[in-house]
């Protein structure tokens, strides 16, 4: 009997000496016992702790849930403006952050980010996911195809210089894949007499133009986008054309800098029948629908001389 109870106390000793290495272990931590569960973020908005610089534009479960969801947002409508127009409204809320696109790595790559966005990302990507629903393949990788088609000359990554840097390229891109068309002549625009080149000129600005390639590639580019006629509405002439503007038009507002062609851009919404600028806004670091109606909007802008429009 005593050498039973002997042999239990021996066995609960080395059981609670077992237990107590364990614990004291330095590599032993307590979430590992019992972990708990973490609750996605919403997918309107950013994540919980900033992402680090070397996240940035990777591809994460957090961007392929936002992908789903823009995506049966766009299945829920049939022509491409009011399935591009849907996403866009979705994205309110949606953290601005600039230079998503510049990746630690020097080698051009295709960069896709749906957690943040810039005013350009945000309706390349809006444009993108309503041409991936209406394609015969809607996954990721044919979403990653239209990015990719849109954001590159001729849908080509071949180093910094095949990636279009300004807007009105973009535009001019997007119309010759039969996307959109530039209307601003249309309705009413007068020519836009500019001399684009202000990239080239300021290469200190711009690291990866230190490669010669890559410069001489967007001198080239520069040189294309001069040679094409350019119209634009000046800001004293937005009102007296603005109900010839459609809701889900891509607005470009054009730049006061002689040598740069747009500085910002986002879709037109029709609210009490009068057009506001859907945008990613740097000033309110999200996507936002503007207070004001677009005159009255442009009228503060001291930076932007007036708009180009294109229709989806």
């Amino acid at each position: 009997m005593f050498r039973t109870i002997f042999i239990l106390a021996l066995a609960l000793l080395g059981l609670v000496g077992g237990l107590y290495l364990t614990l004291a272990s330095p590599n032993h931590r307590p979430e590992d016992v019992s972990p708990t569960p973490e609750t996605p973020p919403s997918i309107v908005e950013s994540p919980a702790e900033p992402l680090r610089e070397s996240d940035m534009g990777k591809w994460t479960n957090l961007d392929d849930s936002i992908f789903i969801a823009k995506l049966d947002i766009a299945r829920q409508h049939n022509t491409l403006v009011a399935q591009t127009l849907a996403v866009a409204l979705s994205f309110k809320g949606v953290p601005y952050v600039h230079g998503t696109l510049e990746t630690e790595q020097f080698q051009e790559h295709l960069v896709v980010n749906m957690r943040e966005l810039d005013c350009w990302t945000f309706v390349e990507n809006s444009l993108a996911v309503a041409l991936t629903a209406r394609a015969p393949q809607q996954d990721y990788i044919e979403f990653q195809h239209f990015v990719q088609q849109l954001r590159y000359w001729g849908g080509t990554i071949d180093g910094y210089g095949s990636r279009i840097h300004y807007f009105s390229g973009w535009l001019l891109q997007a119309e010759k894949l039969g996307y959109l068309q530039d209307i601003t002549e249309e309705i009413g625009g007068i020519p836009y007499q500019k001399r684009i080149g202000y990239m080239t000129a300021r290469p200190g600005k711009y690291p990866a133009l230190r490669d010669h390639k890559a410069y001489c590639d967007l001198q080239k580019v520069e040189g294309r986008l001069n040679a094409h006629a350019w119209y634009f509405i000046p800001k004293n002439r937005v009102a007296k054309m603005e109900h010839l503007i459609r809701e889900g038009d891509i607005i470009a507002l054009t730049s006061w800098k002689s040598d740069l062609d747009i500085a910002h851009q986002g879709f037109a919404v029709k609210v009490n029948g009068r057009i506001h600028l859907l945008h990613a806004s740097s000033l309110n670091g999200r996507v936002v629908l503007s207070s004001q109606p677009l005159p009255q909007y442009m009228a503060t802008q001291k930076g932007q001389t007036g708009i180009m429009v294109a229709r989806l």
